[in-house]
């Protein structure tokens, strides 16, 4: 192989691995919040997407009161991983109706709702709606942790 074949491979190579970068994200559960479904120390393999449907395990940026937040504790990362339970339009789950307000009966434009599996989660049940902006991607499986 020559010089200019081998660069173009590399070349190749590295336009792959940032193709597959921009597309997909791998991430740490922290926290027990998605128990049973995920535990912490999961390792997550996660499709960065806006197109996402009820149901789906998502991962958000942290959010404290509907801000978007940085770490808010050493042990804390930031990323939420949550399921998505409502879309804009929605009704809203009787399970977040006092952090929102009696007065919502539908999730707002551009709002979700994101509850974790484990009833004790911090998730919408406190903070409320959060912005569908910042739901970062869809978890596609689970790579290594609990069960592995």
């Amino acid at each position: 192989m020559n010089a200019y074949a081998m660069i173009g491979a590399a070349g190749l190579a590295a336009g792959a691995v940032l193709a597959v970068r921009r597309r997909l994200l791998v991430i740490e559960v922290v926290g027990d919040s998605m128990n049973p479904a995920y535990h912490h120390g999961d390792r997550l393999l996660v499709r960065r997407t806006r197109r996402v449907e009820r149901g789906q395990v998502v991962i958000a940026h942290h959010q404290e009161g509907g801000r978007r937040e940085g770490p808010v504790a050493p042990y804390m990362t930031t990323w939420l991983v949550k399921r998505l339970v409502a879309l804009p339009g929605d009704a809203v789950p009787d399970a977040v109706r006092d952090a929102v307000g009696d007065d919502d009966v539908v999730v707002p434009a551009g709002m979700t709702v994101l509850l974790g599996d484990h009833p004790g989660s911090a998730d919408s049940r406190s903070w409320g709606f959060i912005p569908l902006a910042d739901i970062t991607g869809v978890v596609v499986s689970r790579l290594a942790g609990h069960g592995w």
